[in-house]
């Protein structure tokens, strides 16, 4: 950060306070420092520290530290209070005007900022009212009609609010607020964001609470949501109000969806009417599911909240598509052939066969290369398991190209082996990999809208539908070709090397 982007912003800072700075265990009190609170909920806050010249070489040399700050009224109690359990810092200057005096400055990016206003009351706190706020998704917004009348004025209406009720008996209602400022120069801006709001008995400056038991079944949720749109949601921060504080949270440590182009309600996995009782019942499957951490893992896969590139898009996904098939295969212990009490007295027996081998006759090393390997023919492979996956779960991937190959038509665990080994395809079978990589993500969606208890039939990667509406279906066939015409041919060369 530099003091250019502030100029740019061409606003004050929103708070002026002497700042308790700890870095490395140790505790520097009274640094100034100004505080730059962001205007939109998807941009982060920023500090800018303005120590003495001694301690800005302590905290310029530190890579973070943590920030702390209470603002007193005239009646000495407290007014504000601010936390950042984390702050980066992103290097020190000083300047030196002579005599003895300089100005040190260090650029500061806090994470999980909290800021609280403490308010003047001797009741007992009501429930909390707190609002979310939410990264763009269509889904989730509530339907708004606006009418404007001969004076130009623009009144808004909303036609319908979504509620859901989330695993720990708490409502959400999203909804859509808007937001304004009024520049120097007298232009007026006026922007709206997407809020989910609750009631809650948690104490609006509980931040511990509110961070670490509601956010995650929050994440989770947005996380089905996600899938639904097939547009990357998160939760980016928080205001919660009661009758003795009022306080904002913004989210540190955490990559914002990036949210550049708009994404269309028809781009959705599933058709916008079917929305509130998919989320309802992906969400309620999902809440029972035993290793949660294995479907988040192949959810984020599928919907991630940044671009990448098509190897590394491919690679992510099949690692979600193994995450729940191995979940699946020890849920069904399918992951040894026989149980660990019979396994080894076939393998002495296999060391035996392999050592008294007289055609070929192994050399020693040989021998302990081949024994190394051997535990793998105990463990069930991913092909079964994935087989058995979709038996149990009845999803038929038939009309998509194979996870694994047959006869002559490459799979895409083959594509997976030769990318994650670093052997890359050559730019003119782009074209047949990014094919390869829609139809690996039209898998892993099939696969994960079944393990979620929703009918493959009613939503948009059904057979029906992508035989209309997919032309990466129809060219399956040539790009399949082409893969295997390449493979073949690299096999041919290098036996052709070897001979040589």
């Amino acid at each position: 950060m530099k003091d250019t982007k502030i100029l740019e912003l061409n606003r004050a800072e929103d708070h002026l306070v002497k700042a308790t700075i700890i870095v490395d265990g140790s505790k520097i009190d009274n640094v100034p420092c100004k505080i730059y609170l962001p205007e939109r909920i998807y941009e982060k806050p920023y500090v800018i520290l303005k120590p003495s010249k001694k301690y800005a070489i302590i905290i310029g040399i530190s890579h973070k530290g943590a920030l702390k700050a209470k603002v007193y009224g005239h009646d000495k109690k407290i007014r504000t209070s601010i936390e950042a359990p984390v702050i980066y810092f992103s290097g020190y200057s000083t300047k030196h005007w002579g005599n003895g005096i300089s100005d040190s400055t260090i650029h500061g990016e806090p994470q999980d900022l909290h800021v609280v206003s403490h308010l003047v009351s001797n009741e007992h706190p009501e429930r909390t009212q707190i609002v979310f706020w939410v990264s763009p998704n269509q889904f989730l917004e509530p339907a708004i009609s606006s009418t404007s009348s001969y004076t130009g004025d623009i009144t808004c209406k909303r036609v319908n609010n979504l509620e859901f009720m989330l695993e720990n008996n708490v409502k959400l209602v999203f909804d859509t607020h808007f937001s304004s400022k009024r520049a120097k120069n007298g232009d007026f801006f006026q922007w709206s964001f997407l809020v989910a709001c609750a009631e809650l008995s948690v104490r609006a400056n509980d931040v511990g609470t509110l961070k670490n038991s509601l956010l995650p079944v929050i994440d989770d949720f947005l996380l089905i949501a996600s899938f639904a749109s097939k547009q990357r949601t998160a939760c980016l921060g928080w205001t919660a109000s009661d009758k003795n504080s009022y306080a904002t949270f913004y989210r540190g440590n955490y990559t914002f969806p990036q949210n550049d182009t708009e994404v269309s309600v028809d781009d959705g996995l599933i058709e916008i009417k079917h929305f509130e009782k998919f989320v309802g019942t992906c969400y309620s499957a999902f809440s029972k599911f035993e290793n949660k951490l294995a479907l988040r893992n192949a959810l984020h896969s599928v919907v991630p909240s940044l671009p990448s590139y098509v190897e590394t898009s491919f690679l992510r996904m099949f690692a979600g598509l193994e995450t729940i098939v191995l979940d699946f295969r020890r849920r069904e212990a399918l992951e040894l052939v026989l149980s660990e009490k019979e396994w080894p007295a076939l393998r002495r027996y296999l060391q035996k066969c392999i050592k008294c081998s007289a055609d070929p006759k192994l050399e020693r090393r040989q021998r302990a290369s081949i024994y190394s390997k051997l535990d793998e023919l105990n463990r069930v492979s991913l092909k079964e398991a994935f087989e058995a996956f979709c038996k149990k779960y009845s999803v038929d991937f038939t009309d998509l190209w194979p996870v694994f190959g047959e006869k002559e038509v490459v799979g895409l665990v083959d594509i997976r082996n030769k990318l994650i080994h670093g052997d890359p395809f050559p730019h003119d079978l782009f074209r047949a990999l990014v094919a390869a990589k829609e139809h690996l993500m039209l898998i892993l969606e099939r696969a994960l809208v079944r393990v979620l208890q929703w009918d493959v039939a009613e939503t948009k990667v059904s057979p029906d539908y992508l035989r209309t509406h997919f032309t990466v279906i129809k060219d399956m066939s040539s790009e399949q070709a082409r893969f295997s015409k390449y493979l073949c041919n690299s096999v041919c060369t290098n036996v052709h090397l070897q001979e040589e």
